[in-house]
């Protein structure tokens, strides 16, 4: 079992209207929209009764399971609003799982606009396909003006598929570009397949975009248990965001946790974009106990990655997450070019396994990806505790990329990179401007040693640190491993169905690894706060010495 860490039960608990209803209204297609709801026997009939009745607080509308109704679900503020103490809830009942089928390319399978004290569950939501359908599964618009706050909404056990833009959209698309949202968004255990030929699995985006000139849209969202597959995504100006996965952005303290996405991505046509798990835009948010696996790019392009912490971007982290065979880097950390936004500082990486990826050209991609397109500093982002694996051919460990001169006050600690593919000689590998971040403590094995830093190339350790005196050095003396961590199992691991760190035991170190009390004691040296526990929930330190890697053994 993971630790769910900086997630608020209560929050989850108040979205769950779980209080008795007020009144139960069923629809069923064998019903009469004459009939008044209020029993199996006297059932309405159709969609279009639901949208244009208005239900009251605390009242729950239920669908046959089992039984499919056409047309588009649409929630309004003025007709199916609950209250505080009354959520209104949508769902089904009988034995299965009601399906809302959207029959033209226009429609929606829910759209709601400015709802609150709503939770929505246990429904199937079907377009006539990602090729044909204009229109996202689920679509929560907020059109509230002057920073209004929407709370007590819930996404609960949705099946989403079919749609060309979007499976789960939330858009706060304000006239007066206000940064009106929602607090403590919920959307739970939802599966998101199959969509998105121009947007995203699942989505949350504002008009109010840069957290540098307003408040959060987004303030405490929890993504939990949700999985995200076959979206392959296509051409999306001007940003090119379309076939990722799960994407936020405009968010204050969101959570993202126990998700799965894979196989995304593919058909993104756009220069950059999909990633498999990523924000940008954000503050002080959390993505953890992930896998994120197969995601892809287009053809040429960049991206196609695991998890991403991007533009403007300070105090998020990623922690404890499995990536695999992605097309693009396992974790990344990148400033866009945007001068508007937030410049990115204070981000972490911890903690995590990347595993074979980095597989499409070019394979400049790497384990590990951080970079700015920016001149601004980009102070205080750390990578650390990781376990880097590949047995890709030509692959890097980490690449450090685009102004690397930018990170400040930044290290790459206590990771393991242990890499046996053919002419996987990159351990290290930047552009030409020399980086400032600082490599301190690392476990480094690879066929061949080859450490571009700055604008030479250096084939060992020794030769490196003499010209750069502080990378892997404490008080004058290496604190670098270059040696076989030992780990315990074998590798690769593959699919794990979801982030399970019981199946990753592979990734643990010997007893009688270099890496077993070899870390350095990154908090006293640098301040940073190392958090409490390694990946497998293991308490740090053990015994007062560090290890390196994404295990902490006794």
């Amino acid at each position: 079992m993971n630790m769910m860490i900086g997630v608020s039960i209560a929050v989850i608990n108040a979205n769950s209207g779980g209080a008795v209803p007020t009144a139960i209204y069923y629809v069923d297609p064998a019903g009469s929209d004459a009939n008044d709801g209020l029993t199996p026997a006297t059932a309405w009939q159709t969609l279009g009764k639901v949208n244009g009745t208005t239900i009251p607080a605390g009242a729950w509308v239920l669908f046959k399971g089992g039984s499919t109704f056409n047309g588009q679900l649409t929630l309004v503020e003025a007709k199916h609003n609950g209250t505080l103490g009354n959520i209104t809830k949508f769902g089904s009942y009988g034995g299965g799982v009601a399906t809302i089928n959207a029959p033209t390319a226009a429609d929606y399978g829910l759209l709601t606009t400015d709802i609150q004290y709503v939770t929505v569950e246990n429904l199937k939501f079907t377009g006539v396909g990602r090729t044909t359908s204009n229109a996202s599964g689920v679509f929560l618009q907020i059109t509230k003006t002057a920073n209004q706050r929407l709370v007590g909404v819930s996404l609960k056990a949705l099946e989403v598929s079919g749609f060309g833009d979007c499976g789960i959209l939330v858009w706060s698309n304000t006239a007066d570009n206000s940064p009106s949202g929602y607090d403590d968004l919920l959307i739970q255990s939802c599966l998101v397949h199959d969509c998105c030929s121009t947007g995203n699995g699942i989505f949350l985006v504002a008009n109010a975009y840069s957290l540098a000139a307003n408040a959060a849209t987004f303030k405490r969202p929890v993504i939990d248990g949700c999985k995200v597959y076959d979206n392959p995504g296509g051409y999306a100006a001007p940003t090119g965001h379309s076939g990722s996965g799960i994407l936020i952005a405009e968010c204050d303290s969101a959570v993202i946790q126990n998700c799965e996405a894979y196989n995304n991505g593919a058909g993104n046509t756009f220069a950059t974009g999909p990633v498999g798990i990523w924000m940008y835009d954000c503050t002080n948010s959390t993505i953890q106990f992930c896998e994120s696996h197969h995601n892809k790019s287009g053809t040429g392009t960049t991206d196609g990655g695991g998890f991403d912490i991007d533009g403007g971007c300070q105090g998020c982290k990623v922690q404890y997450c499995y990536s695999h065979d992605n097309y693009g880097s396992g974790y990344q950390i990148y400033q866009y070019l945007d001068a508007s936004i937030l410049p990115l500082s204070g981000n972490t990486i911890r903690y995590n396994i990347s595993e074979n990826d980095g597989t499409q050209a070019p394979t400049t991609k790497g384990g590990i990806l951080i970079g700015t397109a920016e001149t601004r500093a980009a102070p205080n982002n750390n990578v650390y505790g990781n376990t880097i694996f590949s047995s890709v051919a030509s692959i890097n460990g980490i690449y450090i990329f685009s102004n690397p001169n930018q990170f400040t006050t930044s290290y790459v600690a206590n990771n393991v990179f242990y890499l046996t593919g053919a002419s996987s000689k990159m351990v290290l590998s930047s552009t030409s401007t020399t980086p400032a971040l600082r490599m301190i403590g690392n476990c480094y094995q690879a066929p061949t040693i080859s450490i571009k830093w700055g604008a030479t190339t250096y084939t060992t350790f020794a030769t490196w640190r003499a010209a750069f005196t502080t990378q892997e050095t404490i008080a004058g003396l290496p604190v670098y491993v270059n040696a076989n961590p030992l780990l315990v199992g074998t590798l690769p691991v593959g699919n794990t169905n979801g982030f399970n760190s019981a199946l990753l035991g592979a990734y643990k170190t010997q007893a009688g690894s270099v890496c077993r009390n070899g870390g350095q004691n990154i908090n006293a040296l640098f301040g940073i706060n190392i958090g409490p526990q390694d990946l497998f929930g293991n308490s740090l330190p053990q015994g007062g010495s560090y290890d390196i890697g994404c295990f902490e053994g006794p």
